[in-house]
């Protein structure tokens, strides 16, 4: 009996250990990202990324293997702006996307559901444009993966494989999961269920139906290829109308990364980083669900309204605040707010900065008016505080 319990006590610190390592590897992880969207040379090759680990939601509480995460992030930014249905391809093959759908547990034998679902109802198609039958035959297909243990790396196995003929989507053939994602490609609601999503993260929600068909043409025309659609997106009239500006709550990666470009400083240091966006609603690489985040004005409470606001204070606060509240954070102000003496071209300067306008936004300057109207004398103090107001007003959580 000692030596069992021995044995036990043993085994339990063995699995102690490697969940210490396990969160610390996260932690990296989260923070690796965090200084990618950051100082990276691609950023919207970053954003990308970070729109499809939220349209391709998985989430690490399951997956329980960050270098399977980090894989799949990596196969994120690969395709982040290229062929939709190679990405698409992709991760039903990614290790990390077969522990999170159960894809090894589909078998011939005994098919699994779970990704087909999700690949038509949250991947490509949306509710109400297959069948249940469709479900069923697109598992088929994708059945045989599986995970190599030794390897982590996604392996097939012909003998678990349905190779007999599947009808799907008014197709038929002995289909297999690539050519079930050809399928899918032909059905002109893929493109517009998938350029109404990228749409909805840049610009605003609900598009009118003339601007999505326009996207979703474009998507067409490209062959499923993402970067024409963002061009067409970009240079659109639409994209700056008045509906567009101003409209989009930003997430709290958003948020923050933003925040630490426009007062050039790092990211806060681990765990600090990581408390700050948990309680604000956006733990990278752990999504709530499949569904990924539900965005939008789902970002906003009073109680993460407030965080933001206070997490902003902390990083301008210099050296008052904890170095636990504020991550390490030390932001040199004068760069920030040069010159000596409130003015009429400062306040554009900052506007500029920090809300992404050129033109004079009356609710920021009404905030800078309350700290320092036009004449004020900017000491390190009033300058602290100026950037305290305007970090701290609704329009900054907005794009």
């Amino acid at each position: 009996p000692g030596s069992a319990d021995g044995l036990d006590t043993r085994r339990r610190m063995l699995e102690n250990e490697r969940r210490r390592e396990d969160r610390d590897r996260l932690l990296g992880l989260r923070a690796w990202w965090l200084g990618r969207m950051r100082d990276g040379r691609r950023p919207l090759q970053e954003k990308m990324t970070l729109f499809w680990h939220g349209h391709f939601a998985t989430s690490i509480n399951k997956v329980k293997d960050p270098r399977a995460m980090w894989r799949q992030n990596e196969t994120l930014r690969r395709h982040a702006l290229g062929d939709f249905g190679e990405l698409v391809r992709a991760m039903a093959r990614d290790p990390a996307m077969i522990r999170w759908l159960d894809l090894s547990q589909n078998r011939r034998d005994a098919p699994n559901e779970n990704f087909a679902r999700e690949l038509m109802e949250l991947f490509t198609l949306g509710v109400g444009n297959y069948t249940e039958a469709d479900i069923k035959a697109s598992a088929r297909a994708f059945t045989g993966w599986h995970i190599d243990p030794a390897t982590g790396d996604a392996v097939f196995n012909p003998r678990k494989h349905d190779p007999d003929f599947k009808r799907f989507l008014g197709h038929g053939g002995r289909y297999d999961g690539d050519d079930i994602v050809g399928v899918i490609l032909t059905q002109p609601e893929c493109a517009r269920f998938v350029g109404r999503r990228i749409w909805e993260f840049f610009a605003y929600e609900n598009p009118e139906p003339a601007v999505l068909e326009s996207f979703a043409q474009t998507f067409r025309d490209a062959k499923y290829q993402v970067a024409p659609v963002l061009r067409d997106m970009f240079r659109s009239r639409v994209f700056y109308s008045q509906r567009a500006a101003r409209t989009h709550i930003k997430s709290p990666v958003e948020w923050l990364v933003q925040l630490c470009i426009a007062l050039e400083c790092d990211p806060p240091a681990m765990p600090a980083a990581d408390r700050l966006l948990d309680q604000l609603g956006q733990s990278l690489f752990a999504p709530p669900n499949v569904r990924g985040w539900e965005g939008g004005k789902a970002w906003i409470s009073s109680s993460t309204l407030m965080t933001r606001y206070n997490a902003a204070t902390a990083f301008v606060a210099g050296g008052r605040g904890s170095k636990r509240e504020r991550g390490g954070i030390r932001v040199d102000v004068d760069p920030i707010v040069p010159g000596q003496e409130m003015s009429a071209a400062l306040l554009a300067e900052l506007t500029l900065r920090f809300f992404g306008s050129s033109q004079p936004l009356p609710a920021v300057t009404r905030a800078a008016g309350e700290i320092a109207p036009a004449g004020t004398r900017l000491d390190p103090a009033t300058k602290r505080a100026l950037l305290q107001r305007l970090l701290s007003t609704p329009d900054f959580q907005l794009a």
